[in-house]
């Protein structure tokens, strides 16, 4: 009999686990970034990955929206929160909130990398320090980010003319565009 309530606990809980293993919404999972389109006048987010324009963020406005993103799923991230990083500005702030619960391409998102002193940053073939570097970076630049490690420790860039891609230990990035992270 104890046996069997054992197992009937086990099978109750079981679904429980398994959704919170599978749910990358978590902010755990989150990563840091900020707008950085090149493209165009404005970003569109959207209601789905290529679904309909939710908001449009304009690239010549006194703000300078930052994300957190989640759900990363063939190239396209879920803006989980968004903030203006200038703390200025009613209209980013209105825009950011529009924002929230919508979808931006990788392609539109940067990050910042740290090696404010010239450090060389290697990007590894998976979420580990003793896998194969497969790219070095030498100076300060921005990356795309186009995944994330459990825990958030590690983030999957790729270099922002596209060429190259790999892990990074996130304590390299920086997601303000306005400053520098020492």
């Amino acid at each position: 009999m104890k046996n069997f309530l054992f197992s009937l606990l086990i099978l109750a809980l079981l679904p429980a686990v398994k959704a919170s293993a599978t749910d990358t919404s978590n902010q755990e999972l989150a990563v840091e970034a900020f707008l950085f389109d090149l493209v165009g006048n404005f970003t569109n987010i959207r209601v789905a990955p290529n679904g309909a324009v939710k908001a449009k963020l304009n690239h010549e406005g006194e703000y300078e929206p930052c994300f957190s993103l989640v759900d990363y799923k063939n190239g396209w991230w879920k803006i989980a929160d968004c903030y203006d990083a200038t703390g200025e500005s009613p209209e980013g702030e209105k825009l950011c909130k529009k924002a929230v619960g919508g979808y931006i391409h990788y392609s539109c998102v940067g990050i910042g990398t740290r090696n404010y002193g010239g450090q060389h940053i290697h990007l590894y073939a998976t979420a580990n320090h003793k896998s194969k570097v497969v790219y070095t970076i030498k100076e300060e630049t921005t990356v795309r980010p186009v995944g994330v490690a459990l825990g958030g420790s590690w983030v999957k860039v790729k270099t922002a003319d596209g060429k190259h891609e790999g892990w990074i230990q996130s304590e390299w990035l920086c997601s303000n565009p306005l400053t520098n992270c020492c």
